[in-house]
């Protein structure tokens, strides 16, 4: 028998150890796959949200309330058009689009094999009636009526195809066709047919379909185990629509205390819209995801003034009450610092905007504030402030401005009234200085129409308008921005309004849900949502 010698029995040592360790190697890696596994997705459980009030209304075509759009839009209405994880406009519903060298025949190519709830397939006769139907003056509360007031006439030219031809070019068409305020969701031409127009139960293409509607208490949504309109790489609202959950149920909860108290118990899994006043402290809690930040479409909350005034039609009066303002204390006081302070027309997230536009803002200067007010022969007269305490932000805005605006030597006496009155004196323009708040737009056009010739407190100047034509008559991205800058620019010398802040969306979130990401803030995708529990 050989010998064993030292060298054999390390070598067989070494063997035994190598293999040894490749087998550790792949137990290891096979657990991780295995629990990577286990980690995944699953499908089956209940989305528990909650609603700060109820919904208006079921038929998004007749509605711009932003509650009814949150729920329905895109879980169960969906539209032509949508945007990318960019904001960039994108054809959802369609597979393409052309538009005509004038402006005035846009093509669009609906995809194929996208199934309704009913299981009808979405044709070009649907598109049509939709488009008509957006714009038909007979429809109460149409949302869309004069953003599409210049169609002329919608054309079905083959099964899958529409053409819409209009009388004047309408530049932010795709933009009102993506918007999710409004939303022109696409819905079944003979379900609405047999019942004389009016939408009886929500029926749409998106990949939850409408189960109840219990008024003042929940909204809920099941799958649509058909859905077949997107596909593919994730990318903001197109892609893959996993469906995860069986059913969402949005809970109608109107006191923020009640909101939190339901997400303490596990009655909630998320509660979007959280009370300024407790996001501090959500945030330093173990128990739940805290998410706040600005999206694109954030309302502004701005002080209008009537032109009609004696002392608000003058330049310098308006530049005097803009200067004394400082509008990160104003934030800090209406909404606990969750907002962007900016005088900016221009969204922060939209491609027009710059930091540097901010240069030419009125910025907090009393003193200089001062100087203009000198100019105006202003004795300290009364001015009413009009205001709401329906939103809670619009009541706190004016209470730190008071006292602004009273340390340079403008005296003002604060009105309160209920919102439906606000907006009515609003539209009227009987107001002196209004706080209000307008919701955000994604394109220039709509965004500036507090500076169109259709405004309601007075503002007339040419240049204004013109530059607002001058949008209304190009198509090119870049040309639009390029005149949204100018208008900006206008404002700033000209202080037609004060815009104080964009405000930011927020959301409490369980630890195990997954999936929400940082454009969850412009518009929650549920169906990518998941419990990992």
């Amino acid at each position: 028998m050989k010998r064993e010698t030292r060298g054999d029995y390390l070598g067989r040592s070494l063997t035994k150890k190598g293999m040894a360790l490749a087998l550790t190697t792949i137990f290891i890696l096979a657990g991780i796959l295995a629990g990577s596994a286990l980690a995944a997705p699953k499908r089956g459980d209940i989305y528990r949200g909650s609603m700060a009030t109820d919904l208006t209304n079921l038929d998004l075509h007749k509605t711009q309330a932003q509650i009814d759009n949150a729920v329905l839009g895109m879980t169960v209405y969906e539209p032509l058009f949508t945007y990318d994880e960019k904001f960039n406009v994108k054809p959802f519903l369609c597979e393409s689009y052309k538009m005509s060298p004038d402006g005035l025949n846009l093509t669009l190519n609906l995809k194929k094999g996208v199934k309704f709830h009913n299981l009808a397939e979405l044709k070009a006769e649907d598109a049509k009636f939709c488009l008509d139907r957006v714009r038909d003056p007979n429809l109460p509360g149409s949302a869309q009526r004069n953003s599409l007031q210049n169609v002329k006439e919608v054309m079905v030219t083959d099964p899958y195809q529409v053409q819409v031809i209009m009388s004047k070019p309408i530049p932010n068409i795709l933009y009102t066709l993506a918007t999710s305020v409004g939303t022109v969701g696409m819905m079944p031409k003979k379900v609405l047919e047999a019942n004389d127009n009016k939408v009886v139960k929500p029926i749409g293409t998106g990949p939850y379909e409408f189960a109840s509607w219990e008024r003042d208490s929940k909204v809920m949504l099941k799958r649509f185990e058909a859905y077949s309109s997107a596909d593919g790489p994730v990318d903001g609202y197109l892609g893959k629509r996993n469906r995860y959950f069986d059913q969402l149920i949005f809970n109608v909860m109107k006191e923020p205390a009640t909101r939190i108290m339901a997400l303490d118990r596990g009655d909630l899994d998320a509660v979007p819209v959280l009370p300024y006043p407790q996001i501090d402290d959500l945030k330093k809690r173990k128990d739940v995801r805290v998410v706040t930040g600005l999206a694109p479409d954030a309302p502004w909350y701005l002080f209008y003034v009537n032109f009609n005034h004696p002392y608000l039609s003058k330049v310098d009066f308006r530049k005097a009450m803009a200067y004394a303002l400082d509008r990160k204390e104003i934030t800090k006081a209406a909404v606990w610092g969750y907002g962007t302070p900016t005088f900016s027309i221009i969204p922060p997230m939209l491609p027009a905007y710059s930091p540097d536009l901010e240069k030419m803002t009125p910025q907090y200067d009393p003193a200089k504030a001062k100087e203009f007010l000198q100019k105006t022969g202003y004795k300290g007269e009364k001015i009413k402030i009009l205001t709401s305490k329906n939103y809670t932000p619009m009541y706190d805005q004016v209470v730190a401005a008071q006292a602004m605006w009273a340390a340079i030597g403008i005296n003002t006496e604060v009105e309160v009234v209920d919102w439906a009155t606000h907006l009515a004196r609003w539209q009227k323009g009987e107001h002196e200085i209004l706080s209000f708040a307008m919701i955000g737009r994604m394109d220039p056009l709509s965004q500036a129409w507090a500076l169109s010739k259709d405004n309601y407190y007075g503002y007339k100047n040419q240049e204004a308008f013109a530059i607002r034509e001058a949008m209304q008559n190009t198509w090119d991205p870049q040309k639009q921005n390029d005149l949204f800058r100018k208008l900006y620019a206008l404002t700033c010398e000209e202080v037609p309004f004060m815009i104080n802040f964009y405000i930011h969306n927020s959301i409490a979130l369980k630890p195990y849900v997954k999936g929400y990401e940082n454009f969850d803030l412009f518009g929650g995708r549920v169906w990518n949502y998941y419990f990992e529990k």
